[in-house]
């Protein structure tokens, strides 16, 4: 990616902003992966897996409070594959509980402010493949019905990006970035179906964090490169090339009109008429 000499500056900033809020991240995961939390799913679930996920859904899904603090979201729907949601609640049958605990503790070392303690779900879901998880929250002002499918769109329509971003998929199929989160996989209920058997049911996914596009590997089988460099997750840039599998995808963000382009376009993008003399 090409950038101007002229804006070098404030790239290198934002960069480096980024980079301190992903270290930051890390760094949550890494203490609560190394207290009692690891020792909650039996062998079943990778614990940095369900720790990322729960660290993103209450970050993703935090709001501004009445004062003026963050306020960390209170309900959280947690979805397993059936045999592993029997599995962890024969051998951990108050994990609900056990998962409240480690949110107040995540909420803490987030610096989020909590209004009322968490209430989480243990949700069986066979879209979900073996040893993965889904977490999705809200606040209990919006709750979510758990008898249905959780659409993590919900309220897409009024989603919009900071940039118009689209994913070129397979060199044919143009599919705009208008939601804050995007799933990929083989399995029909993702948001981008890859037609491939090499592809993994659940592959990755697209998030939005702190105004860049993130893409995620969700622990596939055949992973994923970005740029021909192999990594679980990446802050995409225009031009990338992702690869999952044998699919090949390439990411683009709109260049924002320049000062003078959005003139001419309030103008109506022609010369005013003069008269001849």
């Amino acid at each position: 990616m090409v950038e101007t000499v002229g804006c070098l500056g404030s790239v290198g900033y934002n960069a480096g902003m980024m980079a301190n809020r992903f270290l930051r991240f890390e760094d949550r995961i890494q203490r609560l992966v190394e207290g009692g939390f690891a020792r909650l799913f039996a062998g079943r679930l990778h614990p940095r897996e369900v720790a990322i996920q729960l660290a993103r859904a209450m970050e993703d899904y935090a709001q501004e409070g009445p004062e003026g603090q963050r306020l960390a979201p209170d309900l959280y729907v947690v979805r397993l594959n059936p045999e592993d949601h029997t599995a962890i609640l024969i051998d951990q049958p108050e994990m609900e509980a056990s998962l409240v605990e480690e949110l107040i503790e995540l909420a803490r070392l987030s610096n989020l402010a909590l209004t009322q303690s968490p209430e989480v779900r243990l949700l069986a879901d066979s879209g979900i493949a073996p040893h993965h998880v889904t977490v999705h929250a809200r606040s209990r002002e919006h709750r979510i019905d758990t008898t249905q499918s959780l659409d993590i769109a919900e309220g897409a329509a009024e989603f919009e990006p900071p940039v118009k971003a689209t994913l070129i998929v397979g060199g044919t199929q143009y599919v705009p970035l208008d939601r804050p989160i995007l799933n990929l996989g083989r399995h029909r209920d993702n948001d981008i179906i890859l037609d491939s058997m090499s592809v993994s049911r659940h592959h990755a996914q697209i998030r939005l964090r702190f105004g860049h596009f993130v893409m995620f590997d969700l622990g596939s089988a055949s992973g994923m490169t970005v740029n021909g460099t192999p990594v679980r997750e990446a802050i995409l840039h225009s031009g990338d090339v992702i690869r999952l599998a044998d699919v090949n995808l390439i990411y683009i963000e709109e260049e924002p009109p320049t000062a003078d382009q959005a003139n001419q376009e309030t103008s109506g993008g022609t010369e005013p008429f003069a008269p001849p003399q």
